[in-house]
């Protein structure tokens, strides 16, 4: 599913109206029923309840005007709150505040009411619905408005947004004043961008998004480059496997990852490349911990390499695993690797003469920073998979430009560079070199645990091995990854699950993606 800033939803209104002889009172009034139908659903007894409908004077208080008059028809008790002046309210939403008004809906105008009356309706009520500003939002709420949102938040009541909560940059996500805490969202037509990441996606609540009719060749239109991540679009991404195959059929992952005090990276990273679906994992790891790797993994093959005095990759490794890498699909690299220089520069030299694609994570990244120049050297399909803090010692810049630019950041790293950009977070952004861009939604506290990157990243190079381009394994990758997670949340709890028990539900991920069927092509 695409998801839009506001300029790209507004364009596609247009071209709904003037290339398909759609009205705007049309699309209104598909939206206010759909946000009807939507509210029966999520409330049964919602003929029972009392709602307050507070609208702005745009677009998007005219559809309140039409859910408040699909309420009023279906018995429900509702109040609508004007945020201007009755004569103020122009065009289709004032067209459709003229028939609630002669319907005989309660209307009143904030203006002409004490703040202590407002908050007193909004205590008797039941329901809230907020249609003051969807997507029209500039800047920051401020006046009538923001004292408004002030207190129906203060309120603890249900509140349901339509469209955008009111405050919320639909674009960013951005929060830069007063903004409505909803319980629910319906968003229409296609997903906001704002609403998918934070701090915006902490106030949307439970986000539905309704048809109103547009057609669909806008809603699908290529030239929109940001995308949700979705279970369909994963099943078709996973690479095929035929009933007649051997472990040479699903590649070879090569894995360089570990030091001292860090072998559980390299046991995740390599352990989830395995479960992943490669017929064959060989992990590279400092001679002296090769004995300890050899207890822990059963079905990975180790490969023990020269190291430093301090028990790290050493750069008298390099002819060993350049001659190595022939003969792999892909390699990992990165994972507890360390921060010792000679191994940074071990780093640095593979991934510039690698002649097979990459998943680069962790310390390799670190690697990286030092010289960025070599990700354009690269002849090889490249994956980096950064968390924020990772990308902003990247491109030099602080933590908190990354978390407020997360979906540029990506789209701008990829395209400069050429390459697949993984940014790890709440919300993982998988970005590549045409400016696409998928959004994987995860809210899963329990993710927030060392090695859970680990598992990402041999998740992806295994479907890589398999046969997957850069682009699809590292979207598949993200979705699988969170999917297990989830698995674990439900066994662990958030608060005790560990990225060992992410990994140990990665079978379990792709089982339910993909059920028991088997092919016999």
């Amino acid at each position: 599913m695409k998801v839009v800033t506001s300029q790209q939803m507004r364009e596609i209104d247009r071209k709904a109206i003037e290339e398909n002889n759609l009205s705007g009172l049309t699309l209104m009034e598909n939206a206010g029923l759909r946000i009807f139908q939507s509210l029966k659903n999520i409330y049964p007894d919602l003929r029972l309840k009392k709602v307050i409908i507070f609208a702005g004077s745009g677009n998007n208080g005219g559809d309140g005007f039409v859910v408040a008059r699909h309420l009023y028809n279906y018995g429900v008790k509702v109040k609508v709150f004007l945020l201007a002046s009755f004569n103020k309210i122009k065009g289709e939403a004032g067209e459709n505040l003229n028939i609630i008004d002669k319907m005989g809906v309660e209307l009143i105008e904030t203006e002409t009411v004490k703040l202590e009356e407002i908050e007193g309706t909004i205590q008797n009520s039941d329901l809230i619905i907020d249609a003051i500003l969807g997507t029209g939002l500039q800047g920051k709420v401020t006046g009538l408005k923001a004292k408004i949102i002030d207190l129906i938040n203060i309120t603890n009541k249900e509140v349901v947004a339509v469209d955008v909560p009111s405050g919320l940059n639909a674009d960013s996500g951005k929060i830069e004043g007063p903004c409505i805490k909803a319980t629910h969202t319906i968003t229409l037509a296609l997903p906001k961008i704002g609403l998918l990441l934070f701090p915006g996606a902490g106030f949307a609540g439970k986000v539905t998004v309704e048809d109103i009719g547009i057609p669909s060749y806008l809603l699908k239109n290529k030239k929109l480059k940001t995308n949700i991540v979705t279970k369909e679009i994963v099943k078709s991404l996973l690479p095929f496997r035929a009933i007649h195959s051997h472990k040479g059929s699903f590649g070879k992952v090569l894995i360089l990852a570990g030091s001292v005090g860090m072998t559980g990276a390299a046991y995740l990273a390599s352990e989830a490349a395995m479960r992943s679906g490669t017929g064959i994992v060989i992990l590279g790891i400092p001679r002296s911990l090769n004995p300890i790797m050899e207890v822990k993994l059963t079905e990975v093959m180790t490969l023990p390499l020269a190291e430093t005095e301090k028990q790290s990759l050493g750069e008298d490794a390099e002819e060993t695993i350049l001659k190595l890498m022939k003969d792999f699909s892909v390699l990992g690299i990165g994972p507890g690797i360390s921060r010792q220089l000679e191994t940074q520069r071990l780093v640095r030299k593979i991934i510039e003469k690698s002649n097979i694609p990459l998943v680069i994570d962790a310390d390799a990244i670190y690697a990286l920073s030092e010289d960025t120049t070599i990700l354009k050297k690269v002849k090889a399909p490249l994956v980096i998979t950064p968390h924020p803090g990772e990308m902003a010692k990247l491109i030099n810049k602080d933590i908190d430009y990354i978390l407020d630019n997360q979906l540029d950041i990506a789209r701008e790293i990829a395209q400069e560079f050429g390459i697949v950009v993984v940014l790890k977070g709440a919300r993982t952004i998988v970005a590549n070199k045409e400016g696409e861009v998928y959004i994987n939604i995860g809210d899963n506290s329990g993710m927030a645990t060392g090695g859970t990157g680990d598992v990402l990243t041999g998740i992806i190079c295994s479907l890589i091995a398999q046969e997957a381009d850069s682009f699809s394994a590292a979207i598949a990758g993200v979705y699988i990854h969170s999917l297990a997670g989830n698995l674990a949340r439900d066994i662990k709890g958030e608060r005790g699950m560990i990225a060992g028990d992410i990994l140990s539900q990665v079978p379990q991920a792709f089982l339910s993606l993909e059920g028991t069927v088997i092919s016999n092509k």
